[in-house]
């Protein structure tokens, strides 16, 4: 067959009994159907600083599980407890600094 006998062909809908997909619904910034904040004063600056305090914490998190694993291999188990709590800490404050932000940003 070639490629001007397939035109003539009718498709075949897989399942005729699913309704139609329609597409959101466009409006002033383009097909986006939510807000557009990516175009907003600042939000560069303000996802750089996220992302420069989220690798500090990273950074820091991994030198606390490095100081966790040689005192558990030591036989030092003391201050185990508190390398973790700093740790869960440190978690905590990078969930903060990466949705702390958008929150205040979507507030009016």
């Amino acid at each position: 067959m070639s490629r001007r006998d397939t035109r003539d062909i009718p498709r075949r809908i897989a399942n005729p009994d699913d309704p139609q997909v329609k597409r959101p619904p466009r409006g002033a910034r383009g097909w986006v159907p939510g807000p557009n904040y990516s175009g907003l004063q600042g939000r560069i600056a303000i996802v750089q600083g996220q992302v420069f305090i989220v690798a500090i914490i990273v950074i820091a998190q991994l030198w606390l599980v490095t100081d966790a694993l040689y005192e558990l291999l030591s036989g030092r188990v003391a201050s185990l407890a508190w390398l973790a709590l700093a740790s869960v800490l440190g978690f905590a404050l990078a969930l903060i600094v990466v949705f702390w932000p958008r929150r205040r940003i979507e507030e009016p």
